[in-house]
């Protein structure tokens, strides 16, 4: 396992892509967040919505080989930082579900533009989404 090093130089962050690069498609009206739900996107932009405040060890219990990251705190050149398992998801939020074994890996451009362009394509598709009581998931990815 390699370490990871920090670049303060690199702020680049899935939020300042996805809106330097038009929104995916969305319209200049439309809010990047959707308030009112959490959104937890797995590498794979399979979306999963929750309409409460949820734990993060929740999200993970179905996903033991996994970690969440807040898409607000990613930066090019670093690692994804992980969610503590205890921490509640905020509504409004962006989490990507990364598997552990990324969890030492710096992130590179090409994954941030990757996850950038799904998230973008889910917030502008909201009518792909199934939803439960507990969760919609997206059907498609």
């Amino acid at each position: 396992m390699g370490a990871c090093a920090s670049s303060p130089s690199s702020k680049t962050t899935i939020t300042t892509a996805w809106i330097k690069n038009g929104g995916g498609g969305a319209r200049a009206s439309e809010s990047f967040r959707r308030p009112s739900s959490i959104m937890v996107m797995d590498m794979a932009g399979r979306i999963m919505h929750f309409k409460q405040p949820i734990p993060a060890k929740t999200v993970l219990s179905d996903n033991p080989h996994c970690y969440l990251c807040n898409s607000e705190s990613v930066h090019i050149g670093t690692c994804m930082p992980r969610v503590p398992d205890e921490e509640e998801l905020i509504p409004g939020r962006i989490y990507f579900l990364v598997p552990l074994s990324h969890s030492h890996s710096p992130l590179s451009l090409t994954l941030l533009c990757d996850l950038a362009v799904k998230a973008g394509s889910a917030l502008s598709n909201p009518k792909i989404y199934h939803t439960t009581n507990r969760a919609a998931v997206r059907l498609v990815p």
